[in-house]
């Protein structure tokens, strides 16, 4: 070493200046990762805001942070991480640095925190003004949340994620666990997993298909679910065919509907199950096609059930009340001829409107 820098040396010792084989790791140590320590320890985490600034003066804050754009600065970091020596990010790392802000939002925070509640509360009915630990109810719990969870706004979270599609591909990637917890999107997919499907499926498991009467009513007894007790069912399943209600529900379980025999054509339902069988049964019980116009399906043998209560004579008299078979009686109409019923199709124009259930009820 020359000279005159031996003598800046000893004057540098002299004064306790430190030894320093690297400045940029010194640098490091001193101003980035020591504001990092300082940040957490104050605030109980490293997500910092992006205009944070490290004040002046603070007692808190190491001297040699003071000043230090923080906020800009670990956003860079996080934009830069390919570039960072191994040092740097293994440093990060050991004091729980977040490189993805949206990946601590939801598996550190959010997703413990839902679990949680369904644990304490056996549902992921959030209210929207839920924090974690705030709440006289939430009082008695004390204790029960991890620490860092803390006045986390779960309910205000939740709310996000309903209202705005926020995280929507963590909601896809962990849809499973989702549903096992009971939380869902939106109202549709909670009523539709916790009452309309479990009614569907425990009709067909009591009746052997799903082929729903307009005015059935769930009746309030085992062994139907009691989340089901009392709905229109009928009602319900009539404006999925009708109107489309619960599209995405009805789309992503189709193949489920399919296998407990829903039915999309109450149309062709009533004609294959109610009408066709009743026509034959009259020509076997009575000898012949002539139905007197009031005559309606007797509730008994040998009357098949789907077809009890069934206006035929009505039917069978009045072209009008067979205007929506009218695809059905073109397609069985050698059927039909060979049990004596000679009907034609009546023009569109010809008549008025005839609603589902007018003629009569099947189930």
């Amino acid at each position: 070493m020359p000279p005159e820098l031996e003598v800046i040396r000893s004057q540098l010792d002299a004064v306790g200046f430190p030894k320093i084989q690297d400045w940029k790791r010194f640098q490091w140590e001193q101003v980035s990762l020591s504001a990092l320590k300082a940040y957490k320890e104050i605030e109980g985490d490293l997500l910092v805001p992006r205009k944070f600034v490290v004040p002046e003066g603070a007692p808190k804050w190491p001297k040699s942070a003071w000043g230090l754009k923080l906020g800009s600065h670990v956003n860079f970091l996080r934009m830069n991480k390919e570039k960072l020596v191994d040092y740097q990010i293994r440093d990060l790392d050991e004091i729980g640095f977040v490189w993805v802000v949206a990946d601590y939002n939801w598996d550190v925070m959010f997703m413990p925190a839902l679990r949680q509640y369904q644990r304490l509360y056996g549902h992921c009915d959030v209210p929207q003004n839920f924090v974690v630990g705030e709440s006289e109810d939430e009082k008695n719990k004390k204790g029960k949340w991890p620490e860092r969870l803390a006045g986390y706004r779960l309910g205000a979270m939740v709310n996000r994620i309903r209202a705005i599609s926020a995280f929507s591909e963590y909601v896809e990637r962990d849809q499973k666990e989702l549903e096992v917890l009971g939380f869902y999107l939106n109202s549709n997919d909670q009523k539709w997993q916790e009452t309309i499907l479990p009614a569907f499926e425990t009709y067909h498991r009591l009746y052997g298909d799903c082929n729903i009467a307009a005015l059935f009513i769930v009746p309030e007894e085992d062994p139907w679910p009691k989340s089901t007790w009392g709905n229109r069912l009928g009602f319900i399943a009539q404006n999925i065919r009708n109107r489309g209600d619960f599209f995405r529900q009805v789309a992503r379980d189709f193949e489920r509907l399919e296998q407990i025999g829903f039915v999309w054509n109450a149309s062709a339902a009533k004609w294959e199950y109610g009408v066709m069988p009743a026509l034959a049964t009259y020509v076997l019980a009575f000898g012949n096609a002539d139905i007197p116009a009031n005559f309606v399906v007797p509730s008994e043998d040998p009357w098949p059930e789907a077809s009890h209560g069934l206006k035929l004579g009505e039917l069978a008299a009045n072209p009008d009340r067979r205007r929506r078979f009218d695809d059905f009686i073109e397609i069985d109409r050698m059927q039909l001829e060979a049990l004596g019923f000679f009907w034609s199709a009546v023009p569109v124009d010809d008549i008025s409107e005839i609603s589902e259930d007018d003629d009569y009820e099947l189930l």
